[in-house]
């Protein structure tokens, strides 16, 4: 491959990553969703209890958007090399709805996190997370913030 070929395939990548955070993320279309996530789709950062397929994904994040049914994902930096795209997003949201067992608590989060997404063929086939748990948890108020 040439430099701009490597460059035109990192520039191709991120553009499928910034159209799951608008279109998927963002808009809740579950038929881009199925269309960018690859049959093959790992997600390596499935909580306990969800598969890690793609279908395990989708569980996933429609729950995680009826919980925080005005979460909004806002991507911060974008960087691609080869088949991975990193993305620092910040997400905000409030929390209406039970999640992972947590019910309701009314409270407003907001959280910057990390995504790093393979990307081949311009379909999303793996997924790793990075994010500040403990944060979260303490915004929603389970677990005390010190102080």
């Amino acid at each position: 491959m040439t430099e701009q070929s490597v460059q035109s395939t990192a520039e191709e990548n991120k553009a499928v990553i910034r159209r799951f955070v608008e279109e998927v993320q963002n808009q809740r279309n579950w038929d881009v969703f199925d269309e960018l996530n690859d049959p093959s789709f790992v997600n390596h950062s499935s909580p306990p209890g969800v598969p890690s397929d793609r279908e395990g994904g989708k569980m996933f994040l429609a729950g995680f958007l009826s919980a925080f049914p005005d979460a909004r994902f806002t991507v911060e930096d974008m960087v691609a090399e080869g088949e991975q795209v990193v993305t620092k997003k910040t997400f905000s949201g409030t929390h209406k709805d039970e999640f992972f067992g947590i019910p309701a608590t009314g409270k407003p989060v907001t959280l910057t996190f990390v995504d790093i997404m393979r990307v081949r063929d311009g379909r999303i086939t793996e997924h790793w997370l990075c994010m500040d748990q403990l944060s979260f948890m303490q915004q929603l108020g389970v677990i005390p913030t010190p102080g």
